[in-house]
């Protein structure tokens, strides 16, 4: 396997485990059901851990397709950055979920650390959704900005702009 086939095999494991565990969370706290609770929690470790090899294969992985035809940089760019914020927020989430089981004994500190870990989980749902979504837009023609028509004018405008931008490169 190379890094772009183990990148998009694990790439949307953060993104379902981390909504899947505040879908938890939530009727757990409300029912007090430690069972799911501790599930929730687990869900959204397991999220900030399939993230780490998700990001480290994002580098070989752009290696492989940023000379694609249609692949542009700065889609390659926006999905890069929109990947570091949900790297950040991803592992704050999961290291809160981790505390969140070390407190569940007590019950005062369990509650806030539970509370943020929900806002985290929808957080990080939010950003990699977002990461997921610019990712898509770098080898998916079908998601990128085209008339309601079908025509194609508009991908044939975009990639005279792109031809402008880097055919102005060249002259410096």
């Amino acid at each position: 396997m190379n890094a772009a086939q183990i990148h998009l095999a694990l790439n949307h494991a953060p993104l379902f485990f981390s909504i899947i565990g505040a879908g938890l969370l939530v009727p757990g706290m409300v029912k007090k059901n430690e069972l799911l609770k501790t599930l929730s929690l687990y869900l959204l470790v397991a999220a900030a851990l399939f993230t780490a090899p998700v990001f480290l294969t994002g580098e070989g992985t752009e290696e492989l397709v940023e000379k694609a035809a249609g692949v542009t940089e700065n889609a390659i760019e926006s999905h890069e950055e929109m990947a570091k914020i949900s790297l950040v927020i991803i592992i704050i989430t999961g290291v809160m979920a981790l505390a969140g089981l070390f407190t569940r004994k007590k019950e005062s500190l369990s509650r806030i650390v539970l509370m943020a870990v929900v806002l985290l989980s929808l957080a990080s749902f939010g950003t990699m959704a977002q990461t997921a979504h610019l990712g898509g837009l770098i080898r998916h023609s079908e998601l990128q900005n085209a008339p309601a028509t079908g025509s194609g004018e508009q991908n044939n405008n975009d990639k005279d702009d792109d031809e402008k931008k880097n055919n102005k490169g060249d002259d410096d």
